[in-house]
């Protein structure tokens, strides 16, 4: 019995995608699924509950977008990742802490 090993996401902006396996593997793991806790904007949040997607939201939208318009798996895996070092206030603290690189998030999860 052949048994489908195929896994779909469903983005609120493209509908259902099909994802390969190294992808779906990524989405499982403890570093991605902590970026659901993490919101996009940061503090704004707390002035408008409204504005409430996740680094992980953009990051898979991100990866969507990109496997839509046909790019690599590799691209897609760049995508995928590219916000994993992120923390809550990420960019914020930079000026708080007067990073003027804007990479202390980066530092931090190297």
């Amino acid at each position: 019995m052949l048994v489908s090993t195929r896994m779909y996401y469903e983005d609120p902006l493209y509908s259902a995608v099909e994802l390969p396996e190294a992808i779906a593997a990524l989405l499982r793991t403890p570093p991605m699924q902590r970026l659901r806790g993490i919101h996009q904007g940061g503090a704004i949040v707390l002035a408008n509950p409204a504005i409430n997607h996740t680094r992980f939201d953009h990051s898979v939208g991100v990866m969507v977008l990109i496997r839509r318009l046909d790019g690599s798996l590799w691209k897609q895996l760049a995508g995928l990742l590219h916000d994993v070092s992120h923390m809550a206030f990420s960019h914020l603290i930079d000026y708080v802490l007067d990073y003027a690189e804007e990479d202390y998030h980066e530092q931090r999860y190297e």
